[in-house]
């Protein structure tokens, strides 16, 4: 449910209101249901969810690839342009795994080869006949399970969700959206296998089991995945980074929900006249009232005329307020560094490090990356000194929480651009820019804080 929640968080206004009172409560007015329904529909429409979740990710990604990575293909090059077999290269991936353990806190990588006739793997990439690196939302790894052999534990099982189309089988003309599961086991001679369950018709198909081959038409004695954490690259459930600004993202609709109904009811005035008889107020009744300059309003001695306006309750507008500046604090602290164990292999010898949550997310992506390369080497038969390094030292000059709190809200307000809060966050210091470029470059920006 939290992994849904942050799915729909990063997708933005149109994701979050088809959730309906999953995030927003309904509103009840009476006792007749189709009128509480068209009500809280109204209601819902008038809301407005500011993407500050998703653009907090968006900006920690670009942080983290201002610079391109360090990538050493030792003869891999096609992973340059083609790294999971449907046109990603190892590149694009990287950055999809790192948004991902940002609203996630966790995914995996997969490391596959295509069968050949014979049931040996030889490396043929004229006929792409290669491995691939495919990356899986948390939400897709379905199961797993692990065990000791010798003096070490491994992954024996590994169940993957994958969508597919395929046609009908009931009618050729059409096409149907099937679930396909891929199970990736140690047998019980622990060689790792694979086989894969189709759900055509509401009952799960299995095909044959086969068995994958090295580059030396040797069987594997361990799965070729890796999970991917936020904290660690194990299993278990790390936290979610952004989950925090998500749910304060969530609190901010439902006040900005109050404050737009209030801006409804409210920012209409009122006509009012006063002092009327029965027979002027019958009148008025039968031949209308019209408003206007251009329609002088006659009425009897003692009676006046007058606009009434309710005062909007402005207390929904300053929780939305301060929670906007909440989420920008919320946002730097992903960014602020802290002393942190790092439970997986440790980028120096010390035992700890003064790491940010970014840093730390970015440190597991490159250690994930490094399994993932030595595997591809072993079905591709080389490529043993491959490296792929993503920088982690993401400001050169060292800025303060509070200072990097204050810009993060100018870039929430609109009087900044986010690419001049990154030159901030990278260099240290603010760049010598005029009022009239600063200014271009928020109006380039696109969607940036437009609300949605």
């Amino acid at each position: 449910q939290t992994w849904q929640m942050m799915d729909d968080v990063c997708k933005g206004s149109k994701a979050v209101k088809a959730g309906g009172i999953k995030y927003l409560p309904q509103t009840c007015v009476c006792d007749d249901p189709k009128i509480n329904q068209k009500v809280y529909d109204d209601y819902k429409t008038r809301a407005v969810f500011y993407p500050v979740t998703k653009d907090t990710k968006q900006q920690l990604v670009g942080i983290a690839f201002s610079e391109d990575p360090s990538f050493e293909d030792d003869g891999m090059d096609f992973l340059i342009s083609d790294a999971d077999g449907s046109g990603k290269s190892i590149f694009q991936i990287a950055q999809t795994a790192l948004g991902e353990q940002l609203v996630k806190g966790r995914g995996g990588f997969f490391v596959d080869y295509p069968s050949v006739e014979g049931g040996v793997s030889k490396a043929d990439v004229a006929k792409g006949i290669r491995p691939t690196i495919v990356f899986y939302d948390a939400i897709d790894i379905i199961n797993w399970r692990v065990k000791k052999i010798g003096g070490t534990w491994k992954t024996s099982l590994i169940v993957l969700s994958e969508k597919s189309t395929i046609v009908d089988p009931h009618d050729e003309f059409t096409e149907k959206d099937v679930t396909n599961y891929r199970v990736l086991r140690l047998d019980d001679d622990n060689f790792y296998c694979q086989q894969i369950y189709q759900d055509l018709d509401g009952g799960l198909t299995p095909q044959e089991v086969f068995y994958p081959l090295n580059a030396n038409g040797q069987k594997w004695t361990e799965i070729p995945f890796m999970p991917l954490g936020s904290q660690s690259n194990d299993f278990d459930m790390d936290l979610i980074p952004l989950e925090s600004i998500a749910t304060i993202n969530l609190a901010h609709y439902i006040n900005s929900a109050e404050y737009e109904n209030s801006v409804y009811i409210c920012g209409q005035v009122q006509p009012v006249i006063n002092e009327l008889d029965e027979e002027w107020r019958d009148w008025l009744a039968k031949n209308g009232l019209k408003l206007g300059s251009a329609n002088p309003l006659f009425l009897p001695k003692g009676s006046s005329f007058d606009y009434k306006s309710a005062s909007i309750d402005m207390v929904a507008k300053e929780a939305m307020d301060a929670k906007l500046e909440y989420m920008s604090a919320l946002g730097a602290k992903v960014l602020d560094k802290s002393i942190s164990n790092k439970t997986a292999t440790q980028v120096d010898s010390e035992d700890t490090k003064s790491y940010s949550v970014l840093s730390l997310c970015v440190a597991n992506l490159n250690e994930a990356m490094e399994s993932c390369l030595r595997w591809c080497a072993e079905y591709h038969g080389s490529g043993d000194n491959a490296k792929f390094t993503i920088k982690q030292d993401f400001a050169v000059g060292e800025i303060g929480l509070e200072e990097l709190k204050f810009y993060q809200s100018e870039v929430v307000a609109g009087r900044m651009s986010k690419e001049t809060l990154h030159q901030i966050i990278y260099s240290g210091k603010k760049p010598e820019i005029s009022y009239e470029e600063e200014q271009a470059k928020i109006a380039a920006q696109g969607e940036g804080m437009v609300l949605e």
